[in-house]
């Protein structure tokens, strides 16, 4: 078996034509439809995986799960199968926008009206797949996608129910080993307590990823860090829940008692569903139930420059075509000369990047977004103002792997990752040709 490669048709029908990410357990590409020539989303295991009887029942459990709880708020699961050549495969809606993961690495924290959106909608699509007897079980920041709608307002929608824990009466016999609620899986930092300690898990452990999001996009930071046993100890040993107002004092005292509200230790004292959880946020916030901003600023603006106070925004639709003024680089970031400032418009592309600096090392990387000039990458690693970088990554209109030469433009660094920006030194004409066209497809909202 070997892995997919552009170009490529699984099961007769989908035409693989760029990779957009590479994770441990699966591969996304965006295909299109033979016959319909619809873009899709269409998720695959790598070629080491698909011989592992455990891996593929949850892969296409994953579709299952995704379908038992069709909402605005779910991606949309559109096909599933075994392919002979490619084993076991899901296709996806095609989402254009980025990971809340990715805005948070260059943004580092959001204005609270931003967040309160973001936080409320996933209740609302937790609150569905909760009361249809799924439990998530992996709420995270990479988990959430800002998205836009048909009518250009962003949402959310959440991703990747691989690890989701099903009814067991709404499975299969043979399905019911891969769904264990005592099993623990997730990642440390949003996992509540019970989850931790391998003990049953239910509504109120997604209340608590949602929470422990929100406490994130608030502050910029998670209250526990390290590995399973260190995040294990720290939950342990603590008394009470963090203090969001510690780490962002402008959240107003009745918003944080919310949050910690949902970050209590022991589930019964917690929001005991998503949907109160949703409710507290609009009642404690004093925002109404709408949408967030966060694709139609830059996004390296520094949130405290945003306007948290102001709920009403009035934005229109509209489509990307001339360079806008030069912007500003990230607050709190290394600055570059004012000859270097931003002069093209961006827009959001995600897509595996390999950097390969000038010894020879190669460096896994992933796009946010991307302009004629260049990139907004996240990494684990940091280089400094003005390396040199060789990136290698995927067309947007063909799928043709690109290799450019560049440098480091400004850096952030998080909790670990960084957020570079890469300035191209040439572009050739073709590709600038391709990535103008694809900006200007990308519908965008404007104040």
């Amino acid at each position: 078996m070997s892995e997919p490669l552009v170009g490529e048709i699984v099961d007769t029908r989908y035409e693989l034509r760029r990779l957009i990410a590479r994770g441990g357990m699966s591969l996304v590409f965006e295909a299109h439809h033979k016959f319909t020539r619809r873009a899709v989303a269409l998720k695959l295991l790598p070629a080491e995986l698909r011989g592992k009887r455990e891996i593929r029942g949850r892969l296409l459990r994953e579709a299952y799960a995704l379908a038992a709880v069709r909402h605005p708020g779910f991606v949309e699961v559109l096909d599933a199968g075994v392919c002979g050549e490619h084993g076991p495969y899901i296709v996806l809606e095609m989402l254009e926008g980025r990971t809340l993961d990715g805005i948070l690495a260059a943004r580092r924290r959001l204005s609270i009206a931003d967040a309160v959106q973001v936080a409320r909608q996933m209740c609302e699509a937790i609150a569905h797949a909760n009361a249809r007897g799924v439990v998530h079980r992996d709420l995270k920041p990479s988990n959430v996608f800002v998205a836009r709608n048909e009518i250009g307002e962003e949402t959310v929608k959440l991703i990747d129910l691989g690890v989701a824990a099903v009814a067991e009466e709404k499975l299969e016999e043979h399905d019911r080993k891969l769904t264990q609620a005592h099993e623990v899986v997730g990642t440390p930092e949003y996992m509540a307590p019970e989850q931790l300690w391998g003990r049953a898990i239910d509504a109120r452990t997604d209340v608590y990823a949602i929470g422990m999001s929100l406490f994130e996009c608030l502050t910029g930071e998670v209250p526990y860090v390290g590995s399973y046993p260190e995040v294990l100890v720290q939950v342990s040993n603590a008394t009470e829940p963090p203090s969001v107002r510690n780490g962002r004092p402008d959240v107003a005292p009745a918003l944080a008692v919310v949050i910690e509200t949902a970050l209590e230790k022991d589930p019964s004292s917690r929001f005991q569903t998503a949907a109160e959880l949703g409710r507290a946020l609009v009642a404690a916030s004093g925002f109404e139930p709408g949408h967030s901003m966060l694709l139609s600023t830059p996004a390296e603006e520094s949130p405290d420059s945003a306007a948290d106070d102001e709920p009403e925004r009035a934005i229109k639709l509209v489509r990307r075509k001339a360079p806008r003024a030069p912007e500003d680089p990230p607050p709190s970031t290394s600055e570059p000369p004012p000859s270097h400032r931003r002069q093209f418009v961006r827009a959001p592309y995600v897509t595996p990047v390999l950097l390969i600096s000038p010894t020879g090392g190669e460096i896994e990387a992933r796009s946010e977004e991307i302009s004629e000039e260049g990139m907004l990458v996240i990494t684990a690693l940091s280089f400094p103002l003005g390396a040199p970088m060789q990136m290698r990554f995927a067309s947007p209109m063909t799928g043709e792997m690109i290799v450019l030469d560049g440098s480091v433009r400004w850096t952030r660094e998080g909790r670990g990752r960084s957020a570079i920006g890469l300035e191209f030194a040439y572009v050739p004409p073709v590709l600038r040709g391709a990535v103008a066209q694809y900006i200007a497809m990308v519908p965008v909202a404007e104040e």
